[in-house]
């Protein structure tokens, strides 16, 4: 959950070198942002699995959630207003924006998924009640979006696709026990090679 928060951080900081009126933004300032963002990402689900093939498997940890974020040029005109009344506290922006993502702020579904200890993206996501897919791309180099004025959103993408997941439902709704894992099985391809994956889901909303 912290990284994805960071994800909706970075759409902020790539804004933050317009505010020459404002103070640099202190280490407190960052905690209140990540702190208000926290707010804006709702749980959707969120699993642990193994895919295999053969005599090979993979284990997999993933969790997906809706994160409400804002274009970036809305973001660069609350930061030019606040410029512009010389306003000099970040606690004042840091709300303003939060009442723009309330008014304004749009739904998009952010994932990880750590297979084999390592972390990558999980984007192009979709997910319904019965079934779930998305593809697996490394973790791009934030840095150098940043330095590139590249949002967040297409930063996501410049990360090399290393594969995707396809799971379906396959407990019963008579077998459903409020709170308990659903049984999900599909496919991941991942790295060249088609697992077999089956994984439990933990329903979070």
């Amino acid at each position: 959950m912290k990284n994805l928060v960071l994800i909706t951080i970075l759409i902020i900081s790539l804004t933050v070198t317009i505010a020459f009126a404002l103070p640099r933004i202190a280490q407190t300032h960052k905690e209140g942002f990540k702190t208000m963002l926290q707010n804006f990402l709702t749980p959707v689900i969120h699993g642990y699995g193994i895919g295999f093939t053969g005599d090979t498997y993979i284990i997999a940890k993933w969790h997906i959630v809706n994160s409400k974020i804002l274009p970036r040029v809305d973001i660069n005109d609350i930061i030019r207003q606040a410029k512009e009344e010389n306003v000099t506290d970040w606690s004042v922006v840091r709300e303003r924006i939060r009442v723009a993502l309330e008014a304004n702020g749009t739904i998009v579904k952010k994932g990880r998924i750590k297979i084999e200890k390592i972390n990558y993206l999980l984007t192009n996501i979709s997910v319904s009640e019965t079934n779930a897919i998305a593809d697996v791309r490394e973790i791009p180099n934030w840095e150098s979006c940043k330095q590139q004025n590249i949002s967040a959103e297409d930063c996501e993408l410049s990360g090399v696709k290393v594969g995707d997941v396809t799971i379906t439902k396959r407990t019963k709704p008579q077998q459903e026990i409020p709170g308990e894992p659903r049984v999900w099985a599909g496919t991941m391809n991942f790295n060249g090679t088609a697992y077999t994956f089956v994984t439990l889901v933990y329903p979070r909303g």
